[in-house]
């Protein structure tokens, strides 16, 4: 019997009821309509959805907030040139009609975490936020972000305790090579470009020794990203053997993952 392929997520129609910016680099786009009266929040903050415009490109976002009352979603879009979803945030007004998927989140500190090291850049910004107002009264959170200047930094109430590093991008990964891990147990969650997350993954997993259950890693956007695929190309069929080779060794997951992260970084991607 074949196997049954994946069902596509579920979609919803929604529309733009209002935005503004967060930071000068931050827009919000809140939507809603009754087509949302059927969505359902998984609970987890840093959970994403599939933006659905009109001629049917599809881009990944965080759920900034979601209320059933009403009921209404936020939506954080970086301002850049060039992006479809950005250039659409930038200019949308209250009625345009978009389309957005069910969501699915990952972030999923264990109980026994004492404190979490919660890294991101812009794009992973939103879910970092969302987060730390999530925290509960004794919780420790510890946040490295790269961000465009200071006038783009996010303080957000939160009855946790907080620290905040704030770096530009080039000094990301330095700071969180030097950060100073407190003792106890710790959880780790970053949403960065995806090189600079293949990084944090090697140095916490491969060098530092930590188990998949005490992090997640997501590379959300990739730098470069033209010649990266035009090198992918090239050395595509190597990276697949490897991929096919570790899934008949029965590796899955994290595993696996860090032999194909293994494998691009020595193909020099």
């Amino acid at each position: 019997m074949p196997p049954i392929a994946p069902s596509e997520p579920r979609t919803f129609d929604a529309v733009t009821l209002s935005s503004w910016h967060v930071t000068p680099s931050m827009i919000r786009v809140r939507l809603g309509g009754a087509g949302l009266s059927e969505f359902a929040s998984t609970g987890v903050p840093d959970e994403r959805l599939r933006l659905i415009f009109d001629d049917d490109v599809v881009r990944s976002y965080t759920v900034r907030h979601f209320d059933p009352v009403g009921p209404h979603l936020d939506i954080d879009f970086v301002v850049h040139d060039g992006g479809v979803a950005a250039d659409w945030a930038m200019h949308t007004q209250p009625g345009d009609s978009i389309r957005v998927s069910e969501a699915r989140g990952w972030y999923r500190p264990p109980a026994d975490t004492e404190w979490q090291l919660l890294v991101a850049d812009m794009t992973g910004l939103p879910a970092l936020t969302r987060a730390l107002e999530e925290l509960p009264h004794g919780a420790r959170a510890h946040v490295i972000a790269s961000i465009p200047g200071r006038e783009d930094e996010q303080h957000v109430s939160t009855e946790a305790t907080v620290t905040y590093r704030w770096t530009d991008e080039h000094e990301l990964l330095d700071a969180v090579r030097s950060f100073e891990r407190p003792s106890g147990i710790g959880y780790l969650w970053a949403a960065t470009e995806a090189s600079d997350a293949r990084a944090i993954r090697k140095l916490y997993h491969r060098e530092l020794g930590w188990t998949p259950d005490r992090f997640e890693i997501k590379g959300y956007w990739r730098r470069n990203k033209e010649a990266w695929q035009q090198r992918f190309a090239e050395v595509r069929e190597h990276i697949d053997f490897v991929r096919d080779r570790a899934l008949t060794d029965g590796l899955s997951g994290h595993e696996l993952t860090q032999v194909v992260d293994a494998a691009l970084e020595e193909s020099g991607l």
